[in-house]
């Protein structure tokens, strides 16, 4: 059929240009999802006996479970100092956001805390790329004083940090204020074939801990700069990082690799806290372009497809797209000149259709045999632009949120 004719076959494209407004292409997930269960590693907790003399077992008020242990999200060993011994940092959360270094240095006086003549290299306050305060705010004091957060505005919490957590929570501010520097990174063009997305990552870990793994787990050498996490909205890193691999193979490798993949959950200390299970997809794609700027809008019923002949047009795509008795309103055609094949934006009427087109391409792509890591559509969504004029970010509007804004791995 011409549809068969105009298909050129699985192609893995790059793009090209790179703008301040990239594209993030979401994949849906194969059908033949992996369905394992998730056992917990009970060999990491296999210490038993009696606590060593200045370890401090916190009491939760819960019965002890797995031989003595008590039920507790924070858990401590034997070999393992008491994180009250080895506090360097206290980080305060739930700050106001009109808050300026000034104003919390003032609060922690009022408290009993002195940070000294130097305190504005004792404190650090976390940041956008805008200027703006997030409400997390690092101060470096070895000293317990929980009652600070008694003096700050109802809400705010306060929590200990070795120098492990102190040097993590450093490392996010940095890559917080530069992550759109860092989108536009992954979105070159000879990065579009390479990046893999890996999910349920510690919010513990950064860019070293992860390159760490996947040279340990892989044998591939990441660049750090090559890794990118996603933040949640009140500036906490999610569990979701994207990784640019050296080669589109060495990323089929570490998506093989990384399937509930067991790590430490604090790098730092191994064994002590549990694990956590990393997977990993070709669940998004990253694209940007100048034409692309204000392509996709506010609307949410565009879908992406690729690895379509070099030479096709719109009006060809079209006339395949109305044989296979699909209906869009219009379609973007996008050059892919790195493997000399075509990509297509097209827009349907509505959600609903939308959603069935995604279904029929599915079938298509299993039809045609395909390979699960090869991208043949997804669904685009423009990177949240902040400006500096909003009282409000648009993202932040809960009211314009639709159906299809959920979990990649749905």
């Amino acid at each position: 059929s011409a549809g068969h004719r105009a298909l050129r076959g699985p192609q893995l494209p790059a793009v090209v240009g790179a703008v301040a407004r990239p594209l993030v292409l979401q994949v849906p997930p194969s059908r033949a999802a992996l369905c394992c269960c998730r056992e917990s590693l009970r060999g990491l907790a296999a210490v038993a006996g009696q606590p060593a003399a200045g370890v401090v077992v916190p009491a939760t008020g819960l019965p002890p479970v797995d031989g003595g242990f008590a039920a507790s999200a924070y858990r401590e060993s034997q070999d393992q100092v008491a994180l009250s011994e080895r506090q360097e940092a206290f980080l305060l959360e739930r700050l106001p956001r009109d808050w300026s270094e000034e104003d919390i240095h003032c609060c922690l006086r009022r408290a009993g805390v002195d940070l000294g003549d130097d305190w504005r290299s004792r404190l650090l306050l976390m940041r956008s790329q805008l200027g703006r305060s997030i409400g997390r705010a690092l101060v470096a004091s070895a000293a317990h004083v929980p009652h600070a957060a008694l003096a700050c505005p109802a809400g705010t919490t306060y929590r200990p940090m070795d120098r492990y957590d102190a040097e993590s929570f450093v490392e996010q501010c940095e890559r917080f204020a530069r992550l759109s520097d860092d989108l536009r990174w992954l979105a070159r063009p000879e990065y579009f074939d390479r990046i893999i997305t890996i999910t349920e990552v510690p919010d513990t870990y950064g860019r070293l801990d992860v390159a760490h793994v996947i040279k340990e787990r892989c044998g591939i050498v990441i660049n750090p700069r090559d890794i990118v996490f996603r933040f949640k909205r009140w500036g906490r890193q999610s569990d979701t990082c994207y990784v640019a691999c050296p080669t589109a193979k060495d990323a089929d490798h570490c998506v093989a690799q990384i399937q509930e993949l067991a790590v430490p959950k604090k790098a730092a200390y191994g064994s002590l806290f549990g694990a956590a299970f990393l997977w990993s997809s070709r669940a998004t794609l990253f694209l940007s372009h100048p034409d692309l700027d204000f392509l996709v809008h506010d609307s949410k019923d565009w879908v992406f497809t690729t690895g379509w002949q070099e030479d096709m047009t719109v009006d060809d795509f079209m006339g395949v797209m109305h044989q296979m008795r699909f209906r869009p309103l219009r379609a973007v055609r996008h050059p892919v000149p790195s493997d000399q094949s075509s990509a297509f934006f097209v827009q349907f009427e509505g959600m609903q259709r939308t959603k069935k087109a995604m279904m029929r391409l599915r079938r298509l792509k299993w039809r045609w045999r395909m390979k699960k890591e090869t991208p043949f559509f997804a669904y685009p969504r423009r990177v949240d632009v902040h400006r500096a004029c909003e009282e409000q970010h648009e993202d932040e509007e809960s009211a314009a949120d639709s159906d299809i804004d959920e979990p990649i791995h749905y």
